[in-house]
């Protein structure tokens, strides 16, 4: 791999993970120490790439709660917000890919940036409006239904309601504008570290890959981060990834042994990246602590 986009790669895929650290760091208003919440995301990431249909982000919200005593509903209340404004910063990117590739860039920019824009207020006020959703679905939980368990309901409605309850909290203390910035960086760098990561594998097969565009390969990614996302049974999303992978970049334009083997490659050097640090972060944060028992 040409060793100028490679480090590119890994400079964007750290600057990735301190963005995403700050933005929790601010939903949790600020009461867990840096460089714990670091490990915590770090392990996070670990843990999300490894396991299927994203069961690894409980990974989070058990070490915030044993690691750093909050509350579960802290953690999942920062998670599900987290999620929610990644979803606001996504769309505007994925609109203006669709209409860029889609279009051949026949479409004009003010008409792209509008649409973005459009979209992306759209994926906010879905945001915005989750406190309020979240505690009419409590009580529709909560409420007793003939031949239904009443308690199991009844804590399930509780749960809800006291991470909606927590949602409200994290909208009322003015955290909307800063998290919004954070998720722009964090969805920006993630991506431009993949675009960075096929610079370096297709660079070395001699491969016009510039000429596709940073938008196509953001569509190649995203599918394939897509289809690990999915629920199934793999390990790593080994498998999934690649074949996602390859279908879309053979679309976008690439051979099709190219297509497999920068899909099989990067996502190698990405999960080698993720799990030296996740392991080492894992090793740090569950290491005795001192007065423990």
């Amino acid at each position: 791999m040409t060793p100028r986009h490679l480090w590119v790669f890994l400079a964007l895929l750290l600057a990735g993970v301190a963005a995403r650290v700050l933005r929790f760091h601010v939903l949790l208003g600020r009461g867990v120490p840096l460089p714990l919440l670091t490990g915590i995301v770090l392990v996070r990431n670990l843990f999300v790439d490894l396991l299927p249909a994203r069961l690894g982000e409980l990974s989070y919200v058990y070490l915030l709660a044993n690691r750093a005593g909050r509350q579960a509903t802290d953690g999942v209340a920062s998670l599900f917000l987290s999620v929610a404004f990644d979803v606001v910063a996504l769309a505007p990117l994925l609109l203006l890919a669709a209409l860029t590739v889609g279009s051949g860039d026949a479409v004009s920019g003010p008409w792209l940036g509008g649409a973005a824009m459009a979209l992306g207020l759209l994926a906010f006020g879905g945001a915005r409006v989750s406190g309020p959703i979240g505690r009419r679905v409590a009580d529709v939980v909560a409420s007793p239904r003939p031949h239904e368990p009443g308690p199991r309901r009844a804590a399930l409605g509780a749960l809800i309601r006291r991470t909606a309850l927590t949602l409200d909290c994290a909208w009322a203390s003015g955290i909307a504008i800063p998290v919004l910035a954070l998720s722009v960086v964090v969805r920006l760098c993630k991506f431009g570290s993949y675009f960075f990561l096929v610079l370096a594998i297709m660079g070395a097969l001699g491969d016009p890959v510039p000429d596709l565009g940073f938008f196509r390969v953001f569509l190649g990614v995203l599918s394939a981060e897509l289809a690990a996302a999915l629920p199934i049974p793999t390990v790593a999303s080994f498998g999934t990834f690649e074949t996602a992978w390859a279908v879309t970049f053979t679309e976008l334009g690439f051979t099709r042994e190219d297509a497999i083997v920068s899909g099989v490659v990067a996502h190698m050097v990405s999960q080698a990246v993720e799990y030296a640090l996740g392991g080492l972060a894992l090793i740090a944060i569950m290491r005795p602590r001192r007065g423990a028992p």
